[in-house]
């Protein structure tokens, strides 16, 4: 499991540029895909809205989610599962209004799979679906897909199989906002996740402001064992959507989240139990505010939060990005919804034992990137249409380089002396992984890319429309 949650993977002869004659297989989707794929014993996992859902005679699209299993060898569909679309109070929710379906990208263990479906659960699931029977405790799912399923009412061997679920909504009073995201950490026996608990329709109002923002569950069960008593929502900006990342730092398990309140936070999981009758506390180790405080107050008034009625490029950010922890320092920008514009923003670079500044640099704009650590450098794109490299000891920027638009989907991929990126406007980029800036390709694609992976000597790039997976070359490795 990659912990430090670094965008950077060891490879080689990885491809420059996107052709068509390299193309092992593409698998087409529907219209939005926000979730990177994981390739796992022969199989390639993903998650995408259902407007691509394969159909047939059996069911109907609900605007919702859908979990699919993919052959690694030729992209065909092994199972597919759909998570039909959930309308709350309008006057309250702002959520599930985008089309957006999934947006965590899975975990997987062993015959397991874990995410967070679009209606605001946890989600376990057979990474065999229901090819080797409808594994418990959850047995619903002919009612769970009821919305959806229009043919015979039955489960075949190509539907997919939940084993448990725990919803957010009902059991906790989460409110997510525009979605419920983030990718889950897996520790052992313990998952930790982010409740994507967010204000309400009017973007102002905050329900249960003492819900929980980091969750953790027992991954057998799905039971809640953990959470975090921060009250976050008491200073909730819009959402919360960022990932946890985990490190061994000065003997502690510490577990790094960026709130929706702007601060990043360490909490100490060292004493965690997976198998403890009561919810436990997660212990604060310290707290780092991502805004300087000239973001946040002037001339003795507070600044407000920008929004997408109302947008301003000064101002305090949230942290969506999530922070990558690596030999004993933890690297994190601030950053909002695209929807508000560019703004100011901060990258810090911090001591993962006591939250102390090392670096920090305000060049980097807002953003939802997260950062790539490679050879000693720090790469870092923001919705200002800036692709940054910073020295990441010194916090020195090397160069910076103007993309044709704005990135929020995507995060720089370092890799066989190359850096992956991508905009909004569907440019593809691929630049030198150095000191000196050199631009080795740009195209434009289809669809907007969004962040590569390389598994098992496989290039995938997922875009909105599709996932394309590019022949091995002579001499690429598995990550």
């Amino acid at each position: 499991m990659n912990h430090s949650r670094n965008m950077a993977v060891e490879a080689k002869g990885l491809p420059t540029e996107i052709r068509d004659e390299d193309r092992l297989w593409a698998k087409q989707f529907g219209t939005h895909q926000y979730t990177l794929p994981v390739v796992m014993d022969g199989r390639v996992f993903t998650g995408v809205n259902d407007f691509g859902l394969d159909k047939g005679n059996r069911f109907k699209s609900t605007r919702g989610g859908l979990v699919v299993c993919l052959s690694e060898e030729t992209g065909e569909l092994i199972w597919q599962f759909p998570m039909p679309r959930i309308i709350l109070d309008k006057f309250d929710y702002h959520f599930n209004s985008f089309k957006c379906g999934i947006c965590s990208s899975p975990v997987v263990e062993g015959d397991r799979l874990y995410l967070v479906g679009s209606r605001g659960e946890i989600v376990c699931m057979d990474v065999n679906g229901q090819a080797d029977g409808n594994d418990g405790p959850f047995t619903g799912e002919l009612e769970y897909l009821s919305e959806t399923l229009v043919g015979e009412k039955r489960l075949l061997p190509e539907d997919g199989d939940i084993v448990w679920r725990y919803d957010l909504i009902k059991d906790l009073d989460i409110h997510p906002h525009d979605v419920a995201g983030s990718v889950l950490l897996l520790d052992g026996d313990l998952i930790y996740a982010c409740s994507s608990h967010g204000v309400l329709g009017d973007h102002i109002s905050v329900a249960n402001k003492g819900a929980p923002s980091l969750l953790v569950f027992n991954k057998k069960t799905g039971k809640l064992v953990a959470r975090d008593d921060e009250r976050i929502g008491e200073r909730m900006m819009h959402g919360s959507w960022s990932s946890p990342a985990m490190a061994t730092v000065g003997g502690r398990k510490l577990v790094f989240y960026g709130g929706g309140d702007g601060l990043l936070y360490a909490f100490d999981a060292t004493n965690l139990k997976a198998d403890s009758k009561k919810v436990q506390i997660l212990g604060k180790a310290w707290a780092r505010d991502g805004n300087l405080p000239e973001y946040r107050m002037k001339d003795g008034e507070v600044i407000p939060y920008a929004t997408h009625r109302k947008k301003q490029g000064f101002g305090p950010s949230e942290i969506i990005a999530t922070p990558v922890v690596l030999n004993g320092r933890v690297y994190v920008a601030i950053g909002q919804s695209p929807h508000h514009g560019p703004g100011k923003g901060l990258l810090m670079c911090l001591d993962a034992a006591t939250g102390k500044t090392v670096w920090q640099s305000d060049l980097v704009g807002r953003t939802t990137s997260t950062v790539a650590v490679s050879n000693g450098l720090l790469y870092i794109a923001d919705y200002s249409g800036q692709v940054h490299c910073f020295d990441a000891d010194s916090g020195k920027r090397q160069w910076v380089y103007e993309m044709k638009a704005g990135t929020w989907i995507s995060s720089p991929l370092a890799a066989d002396g190359k850096v992956y990126i991508s905009d909004e406007s569907k440019w593809f980029y691929v630049l030198e992984d150095g000191r000196d800036m050199k631009l080795l390709s740009m195209q434009h694609l289809n669809s907007m890319p969004m962040t590569p992976v390389v598994a098992n000597g496989v290039f995938y790039l997922a875009t909105q429309k599709e996932l394309i997976a590019l022949r091995k070359g002579p001499e690429i490795a598995a990550d």
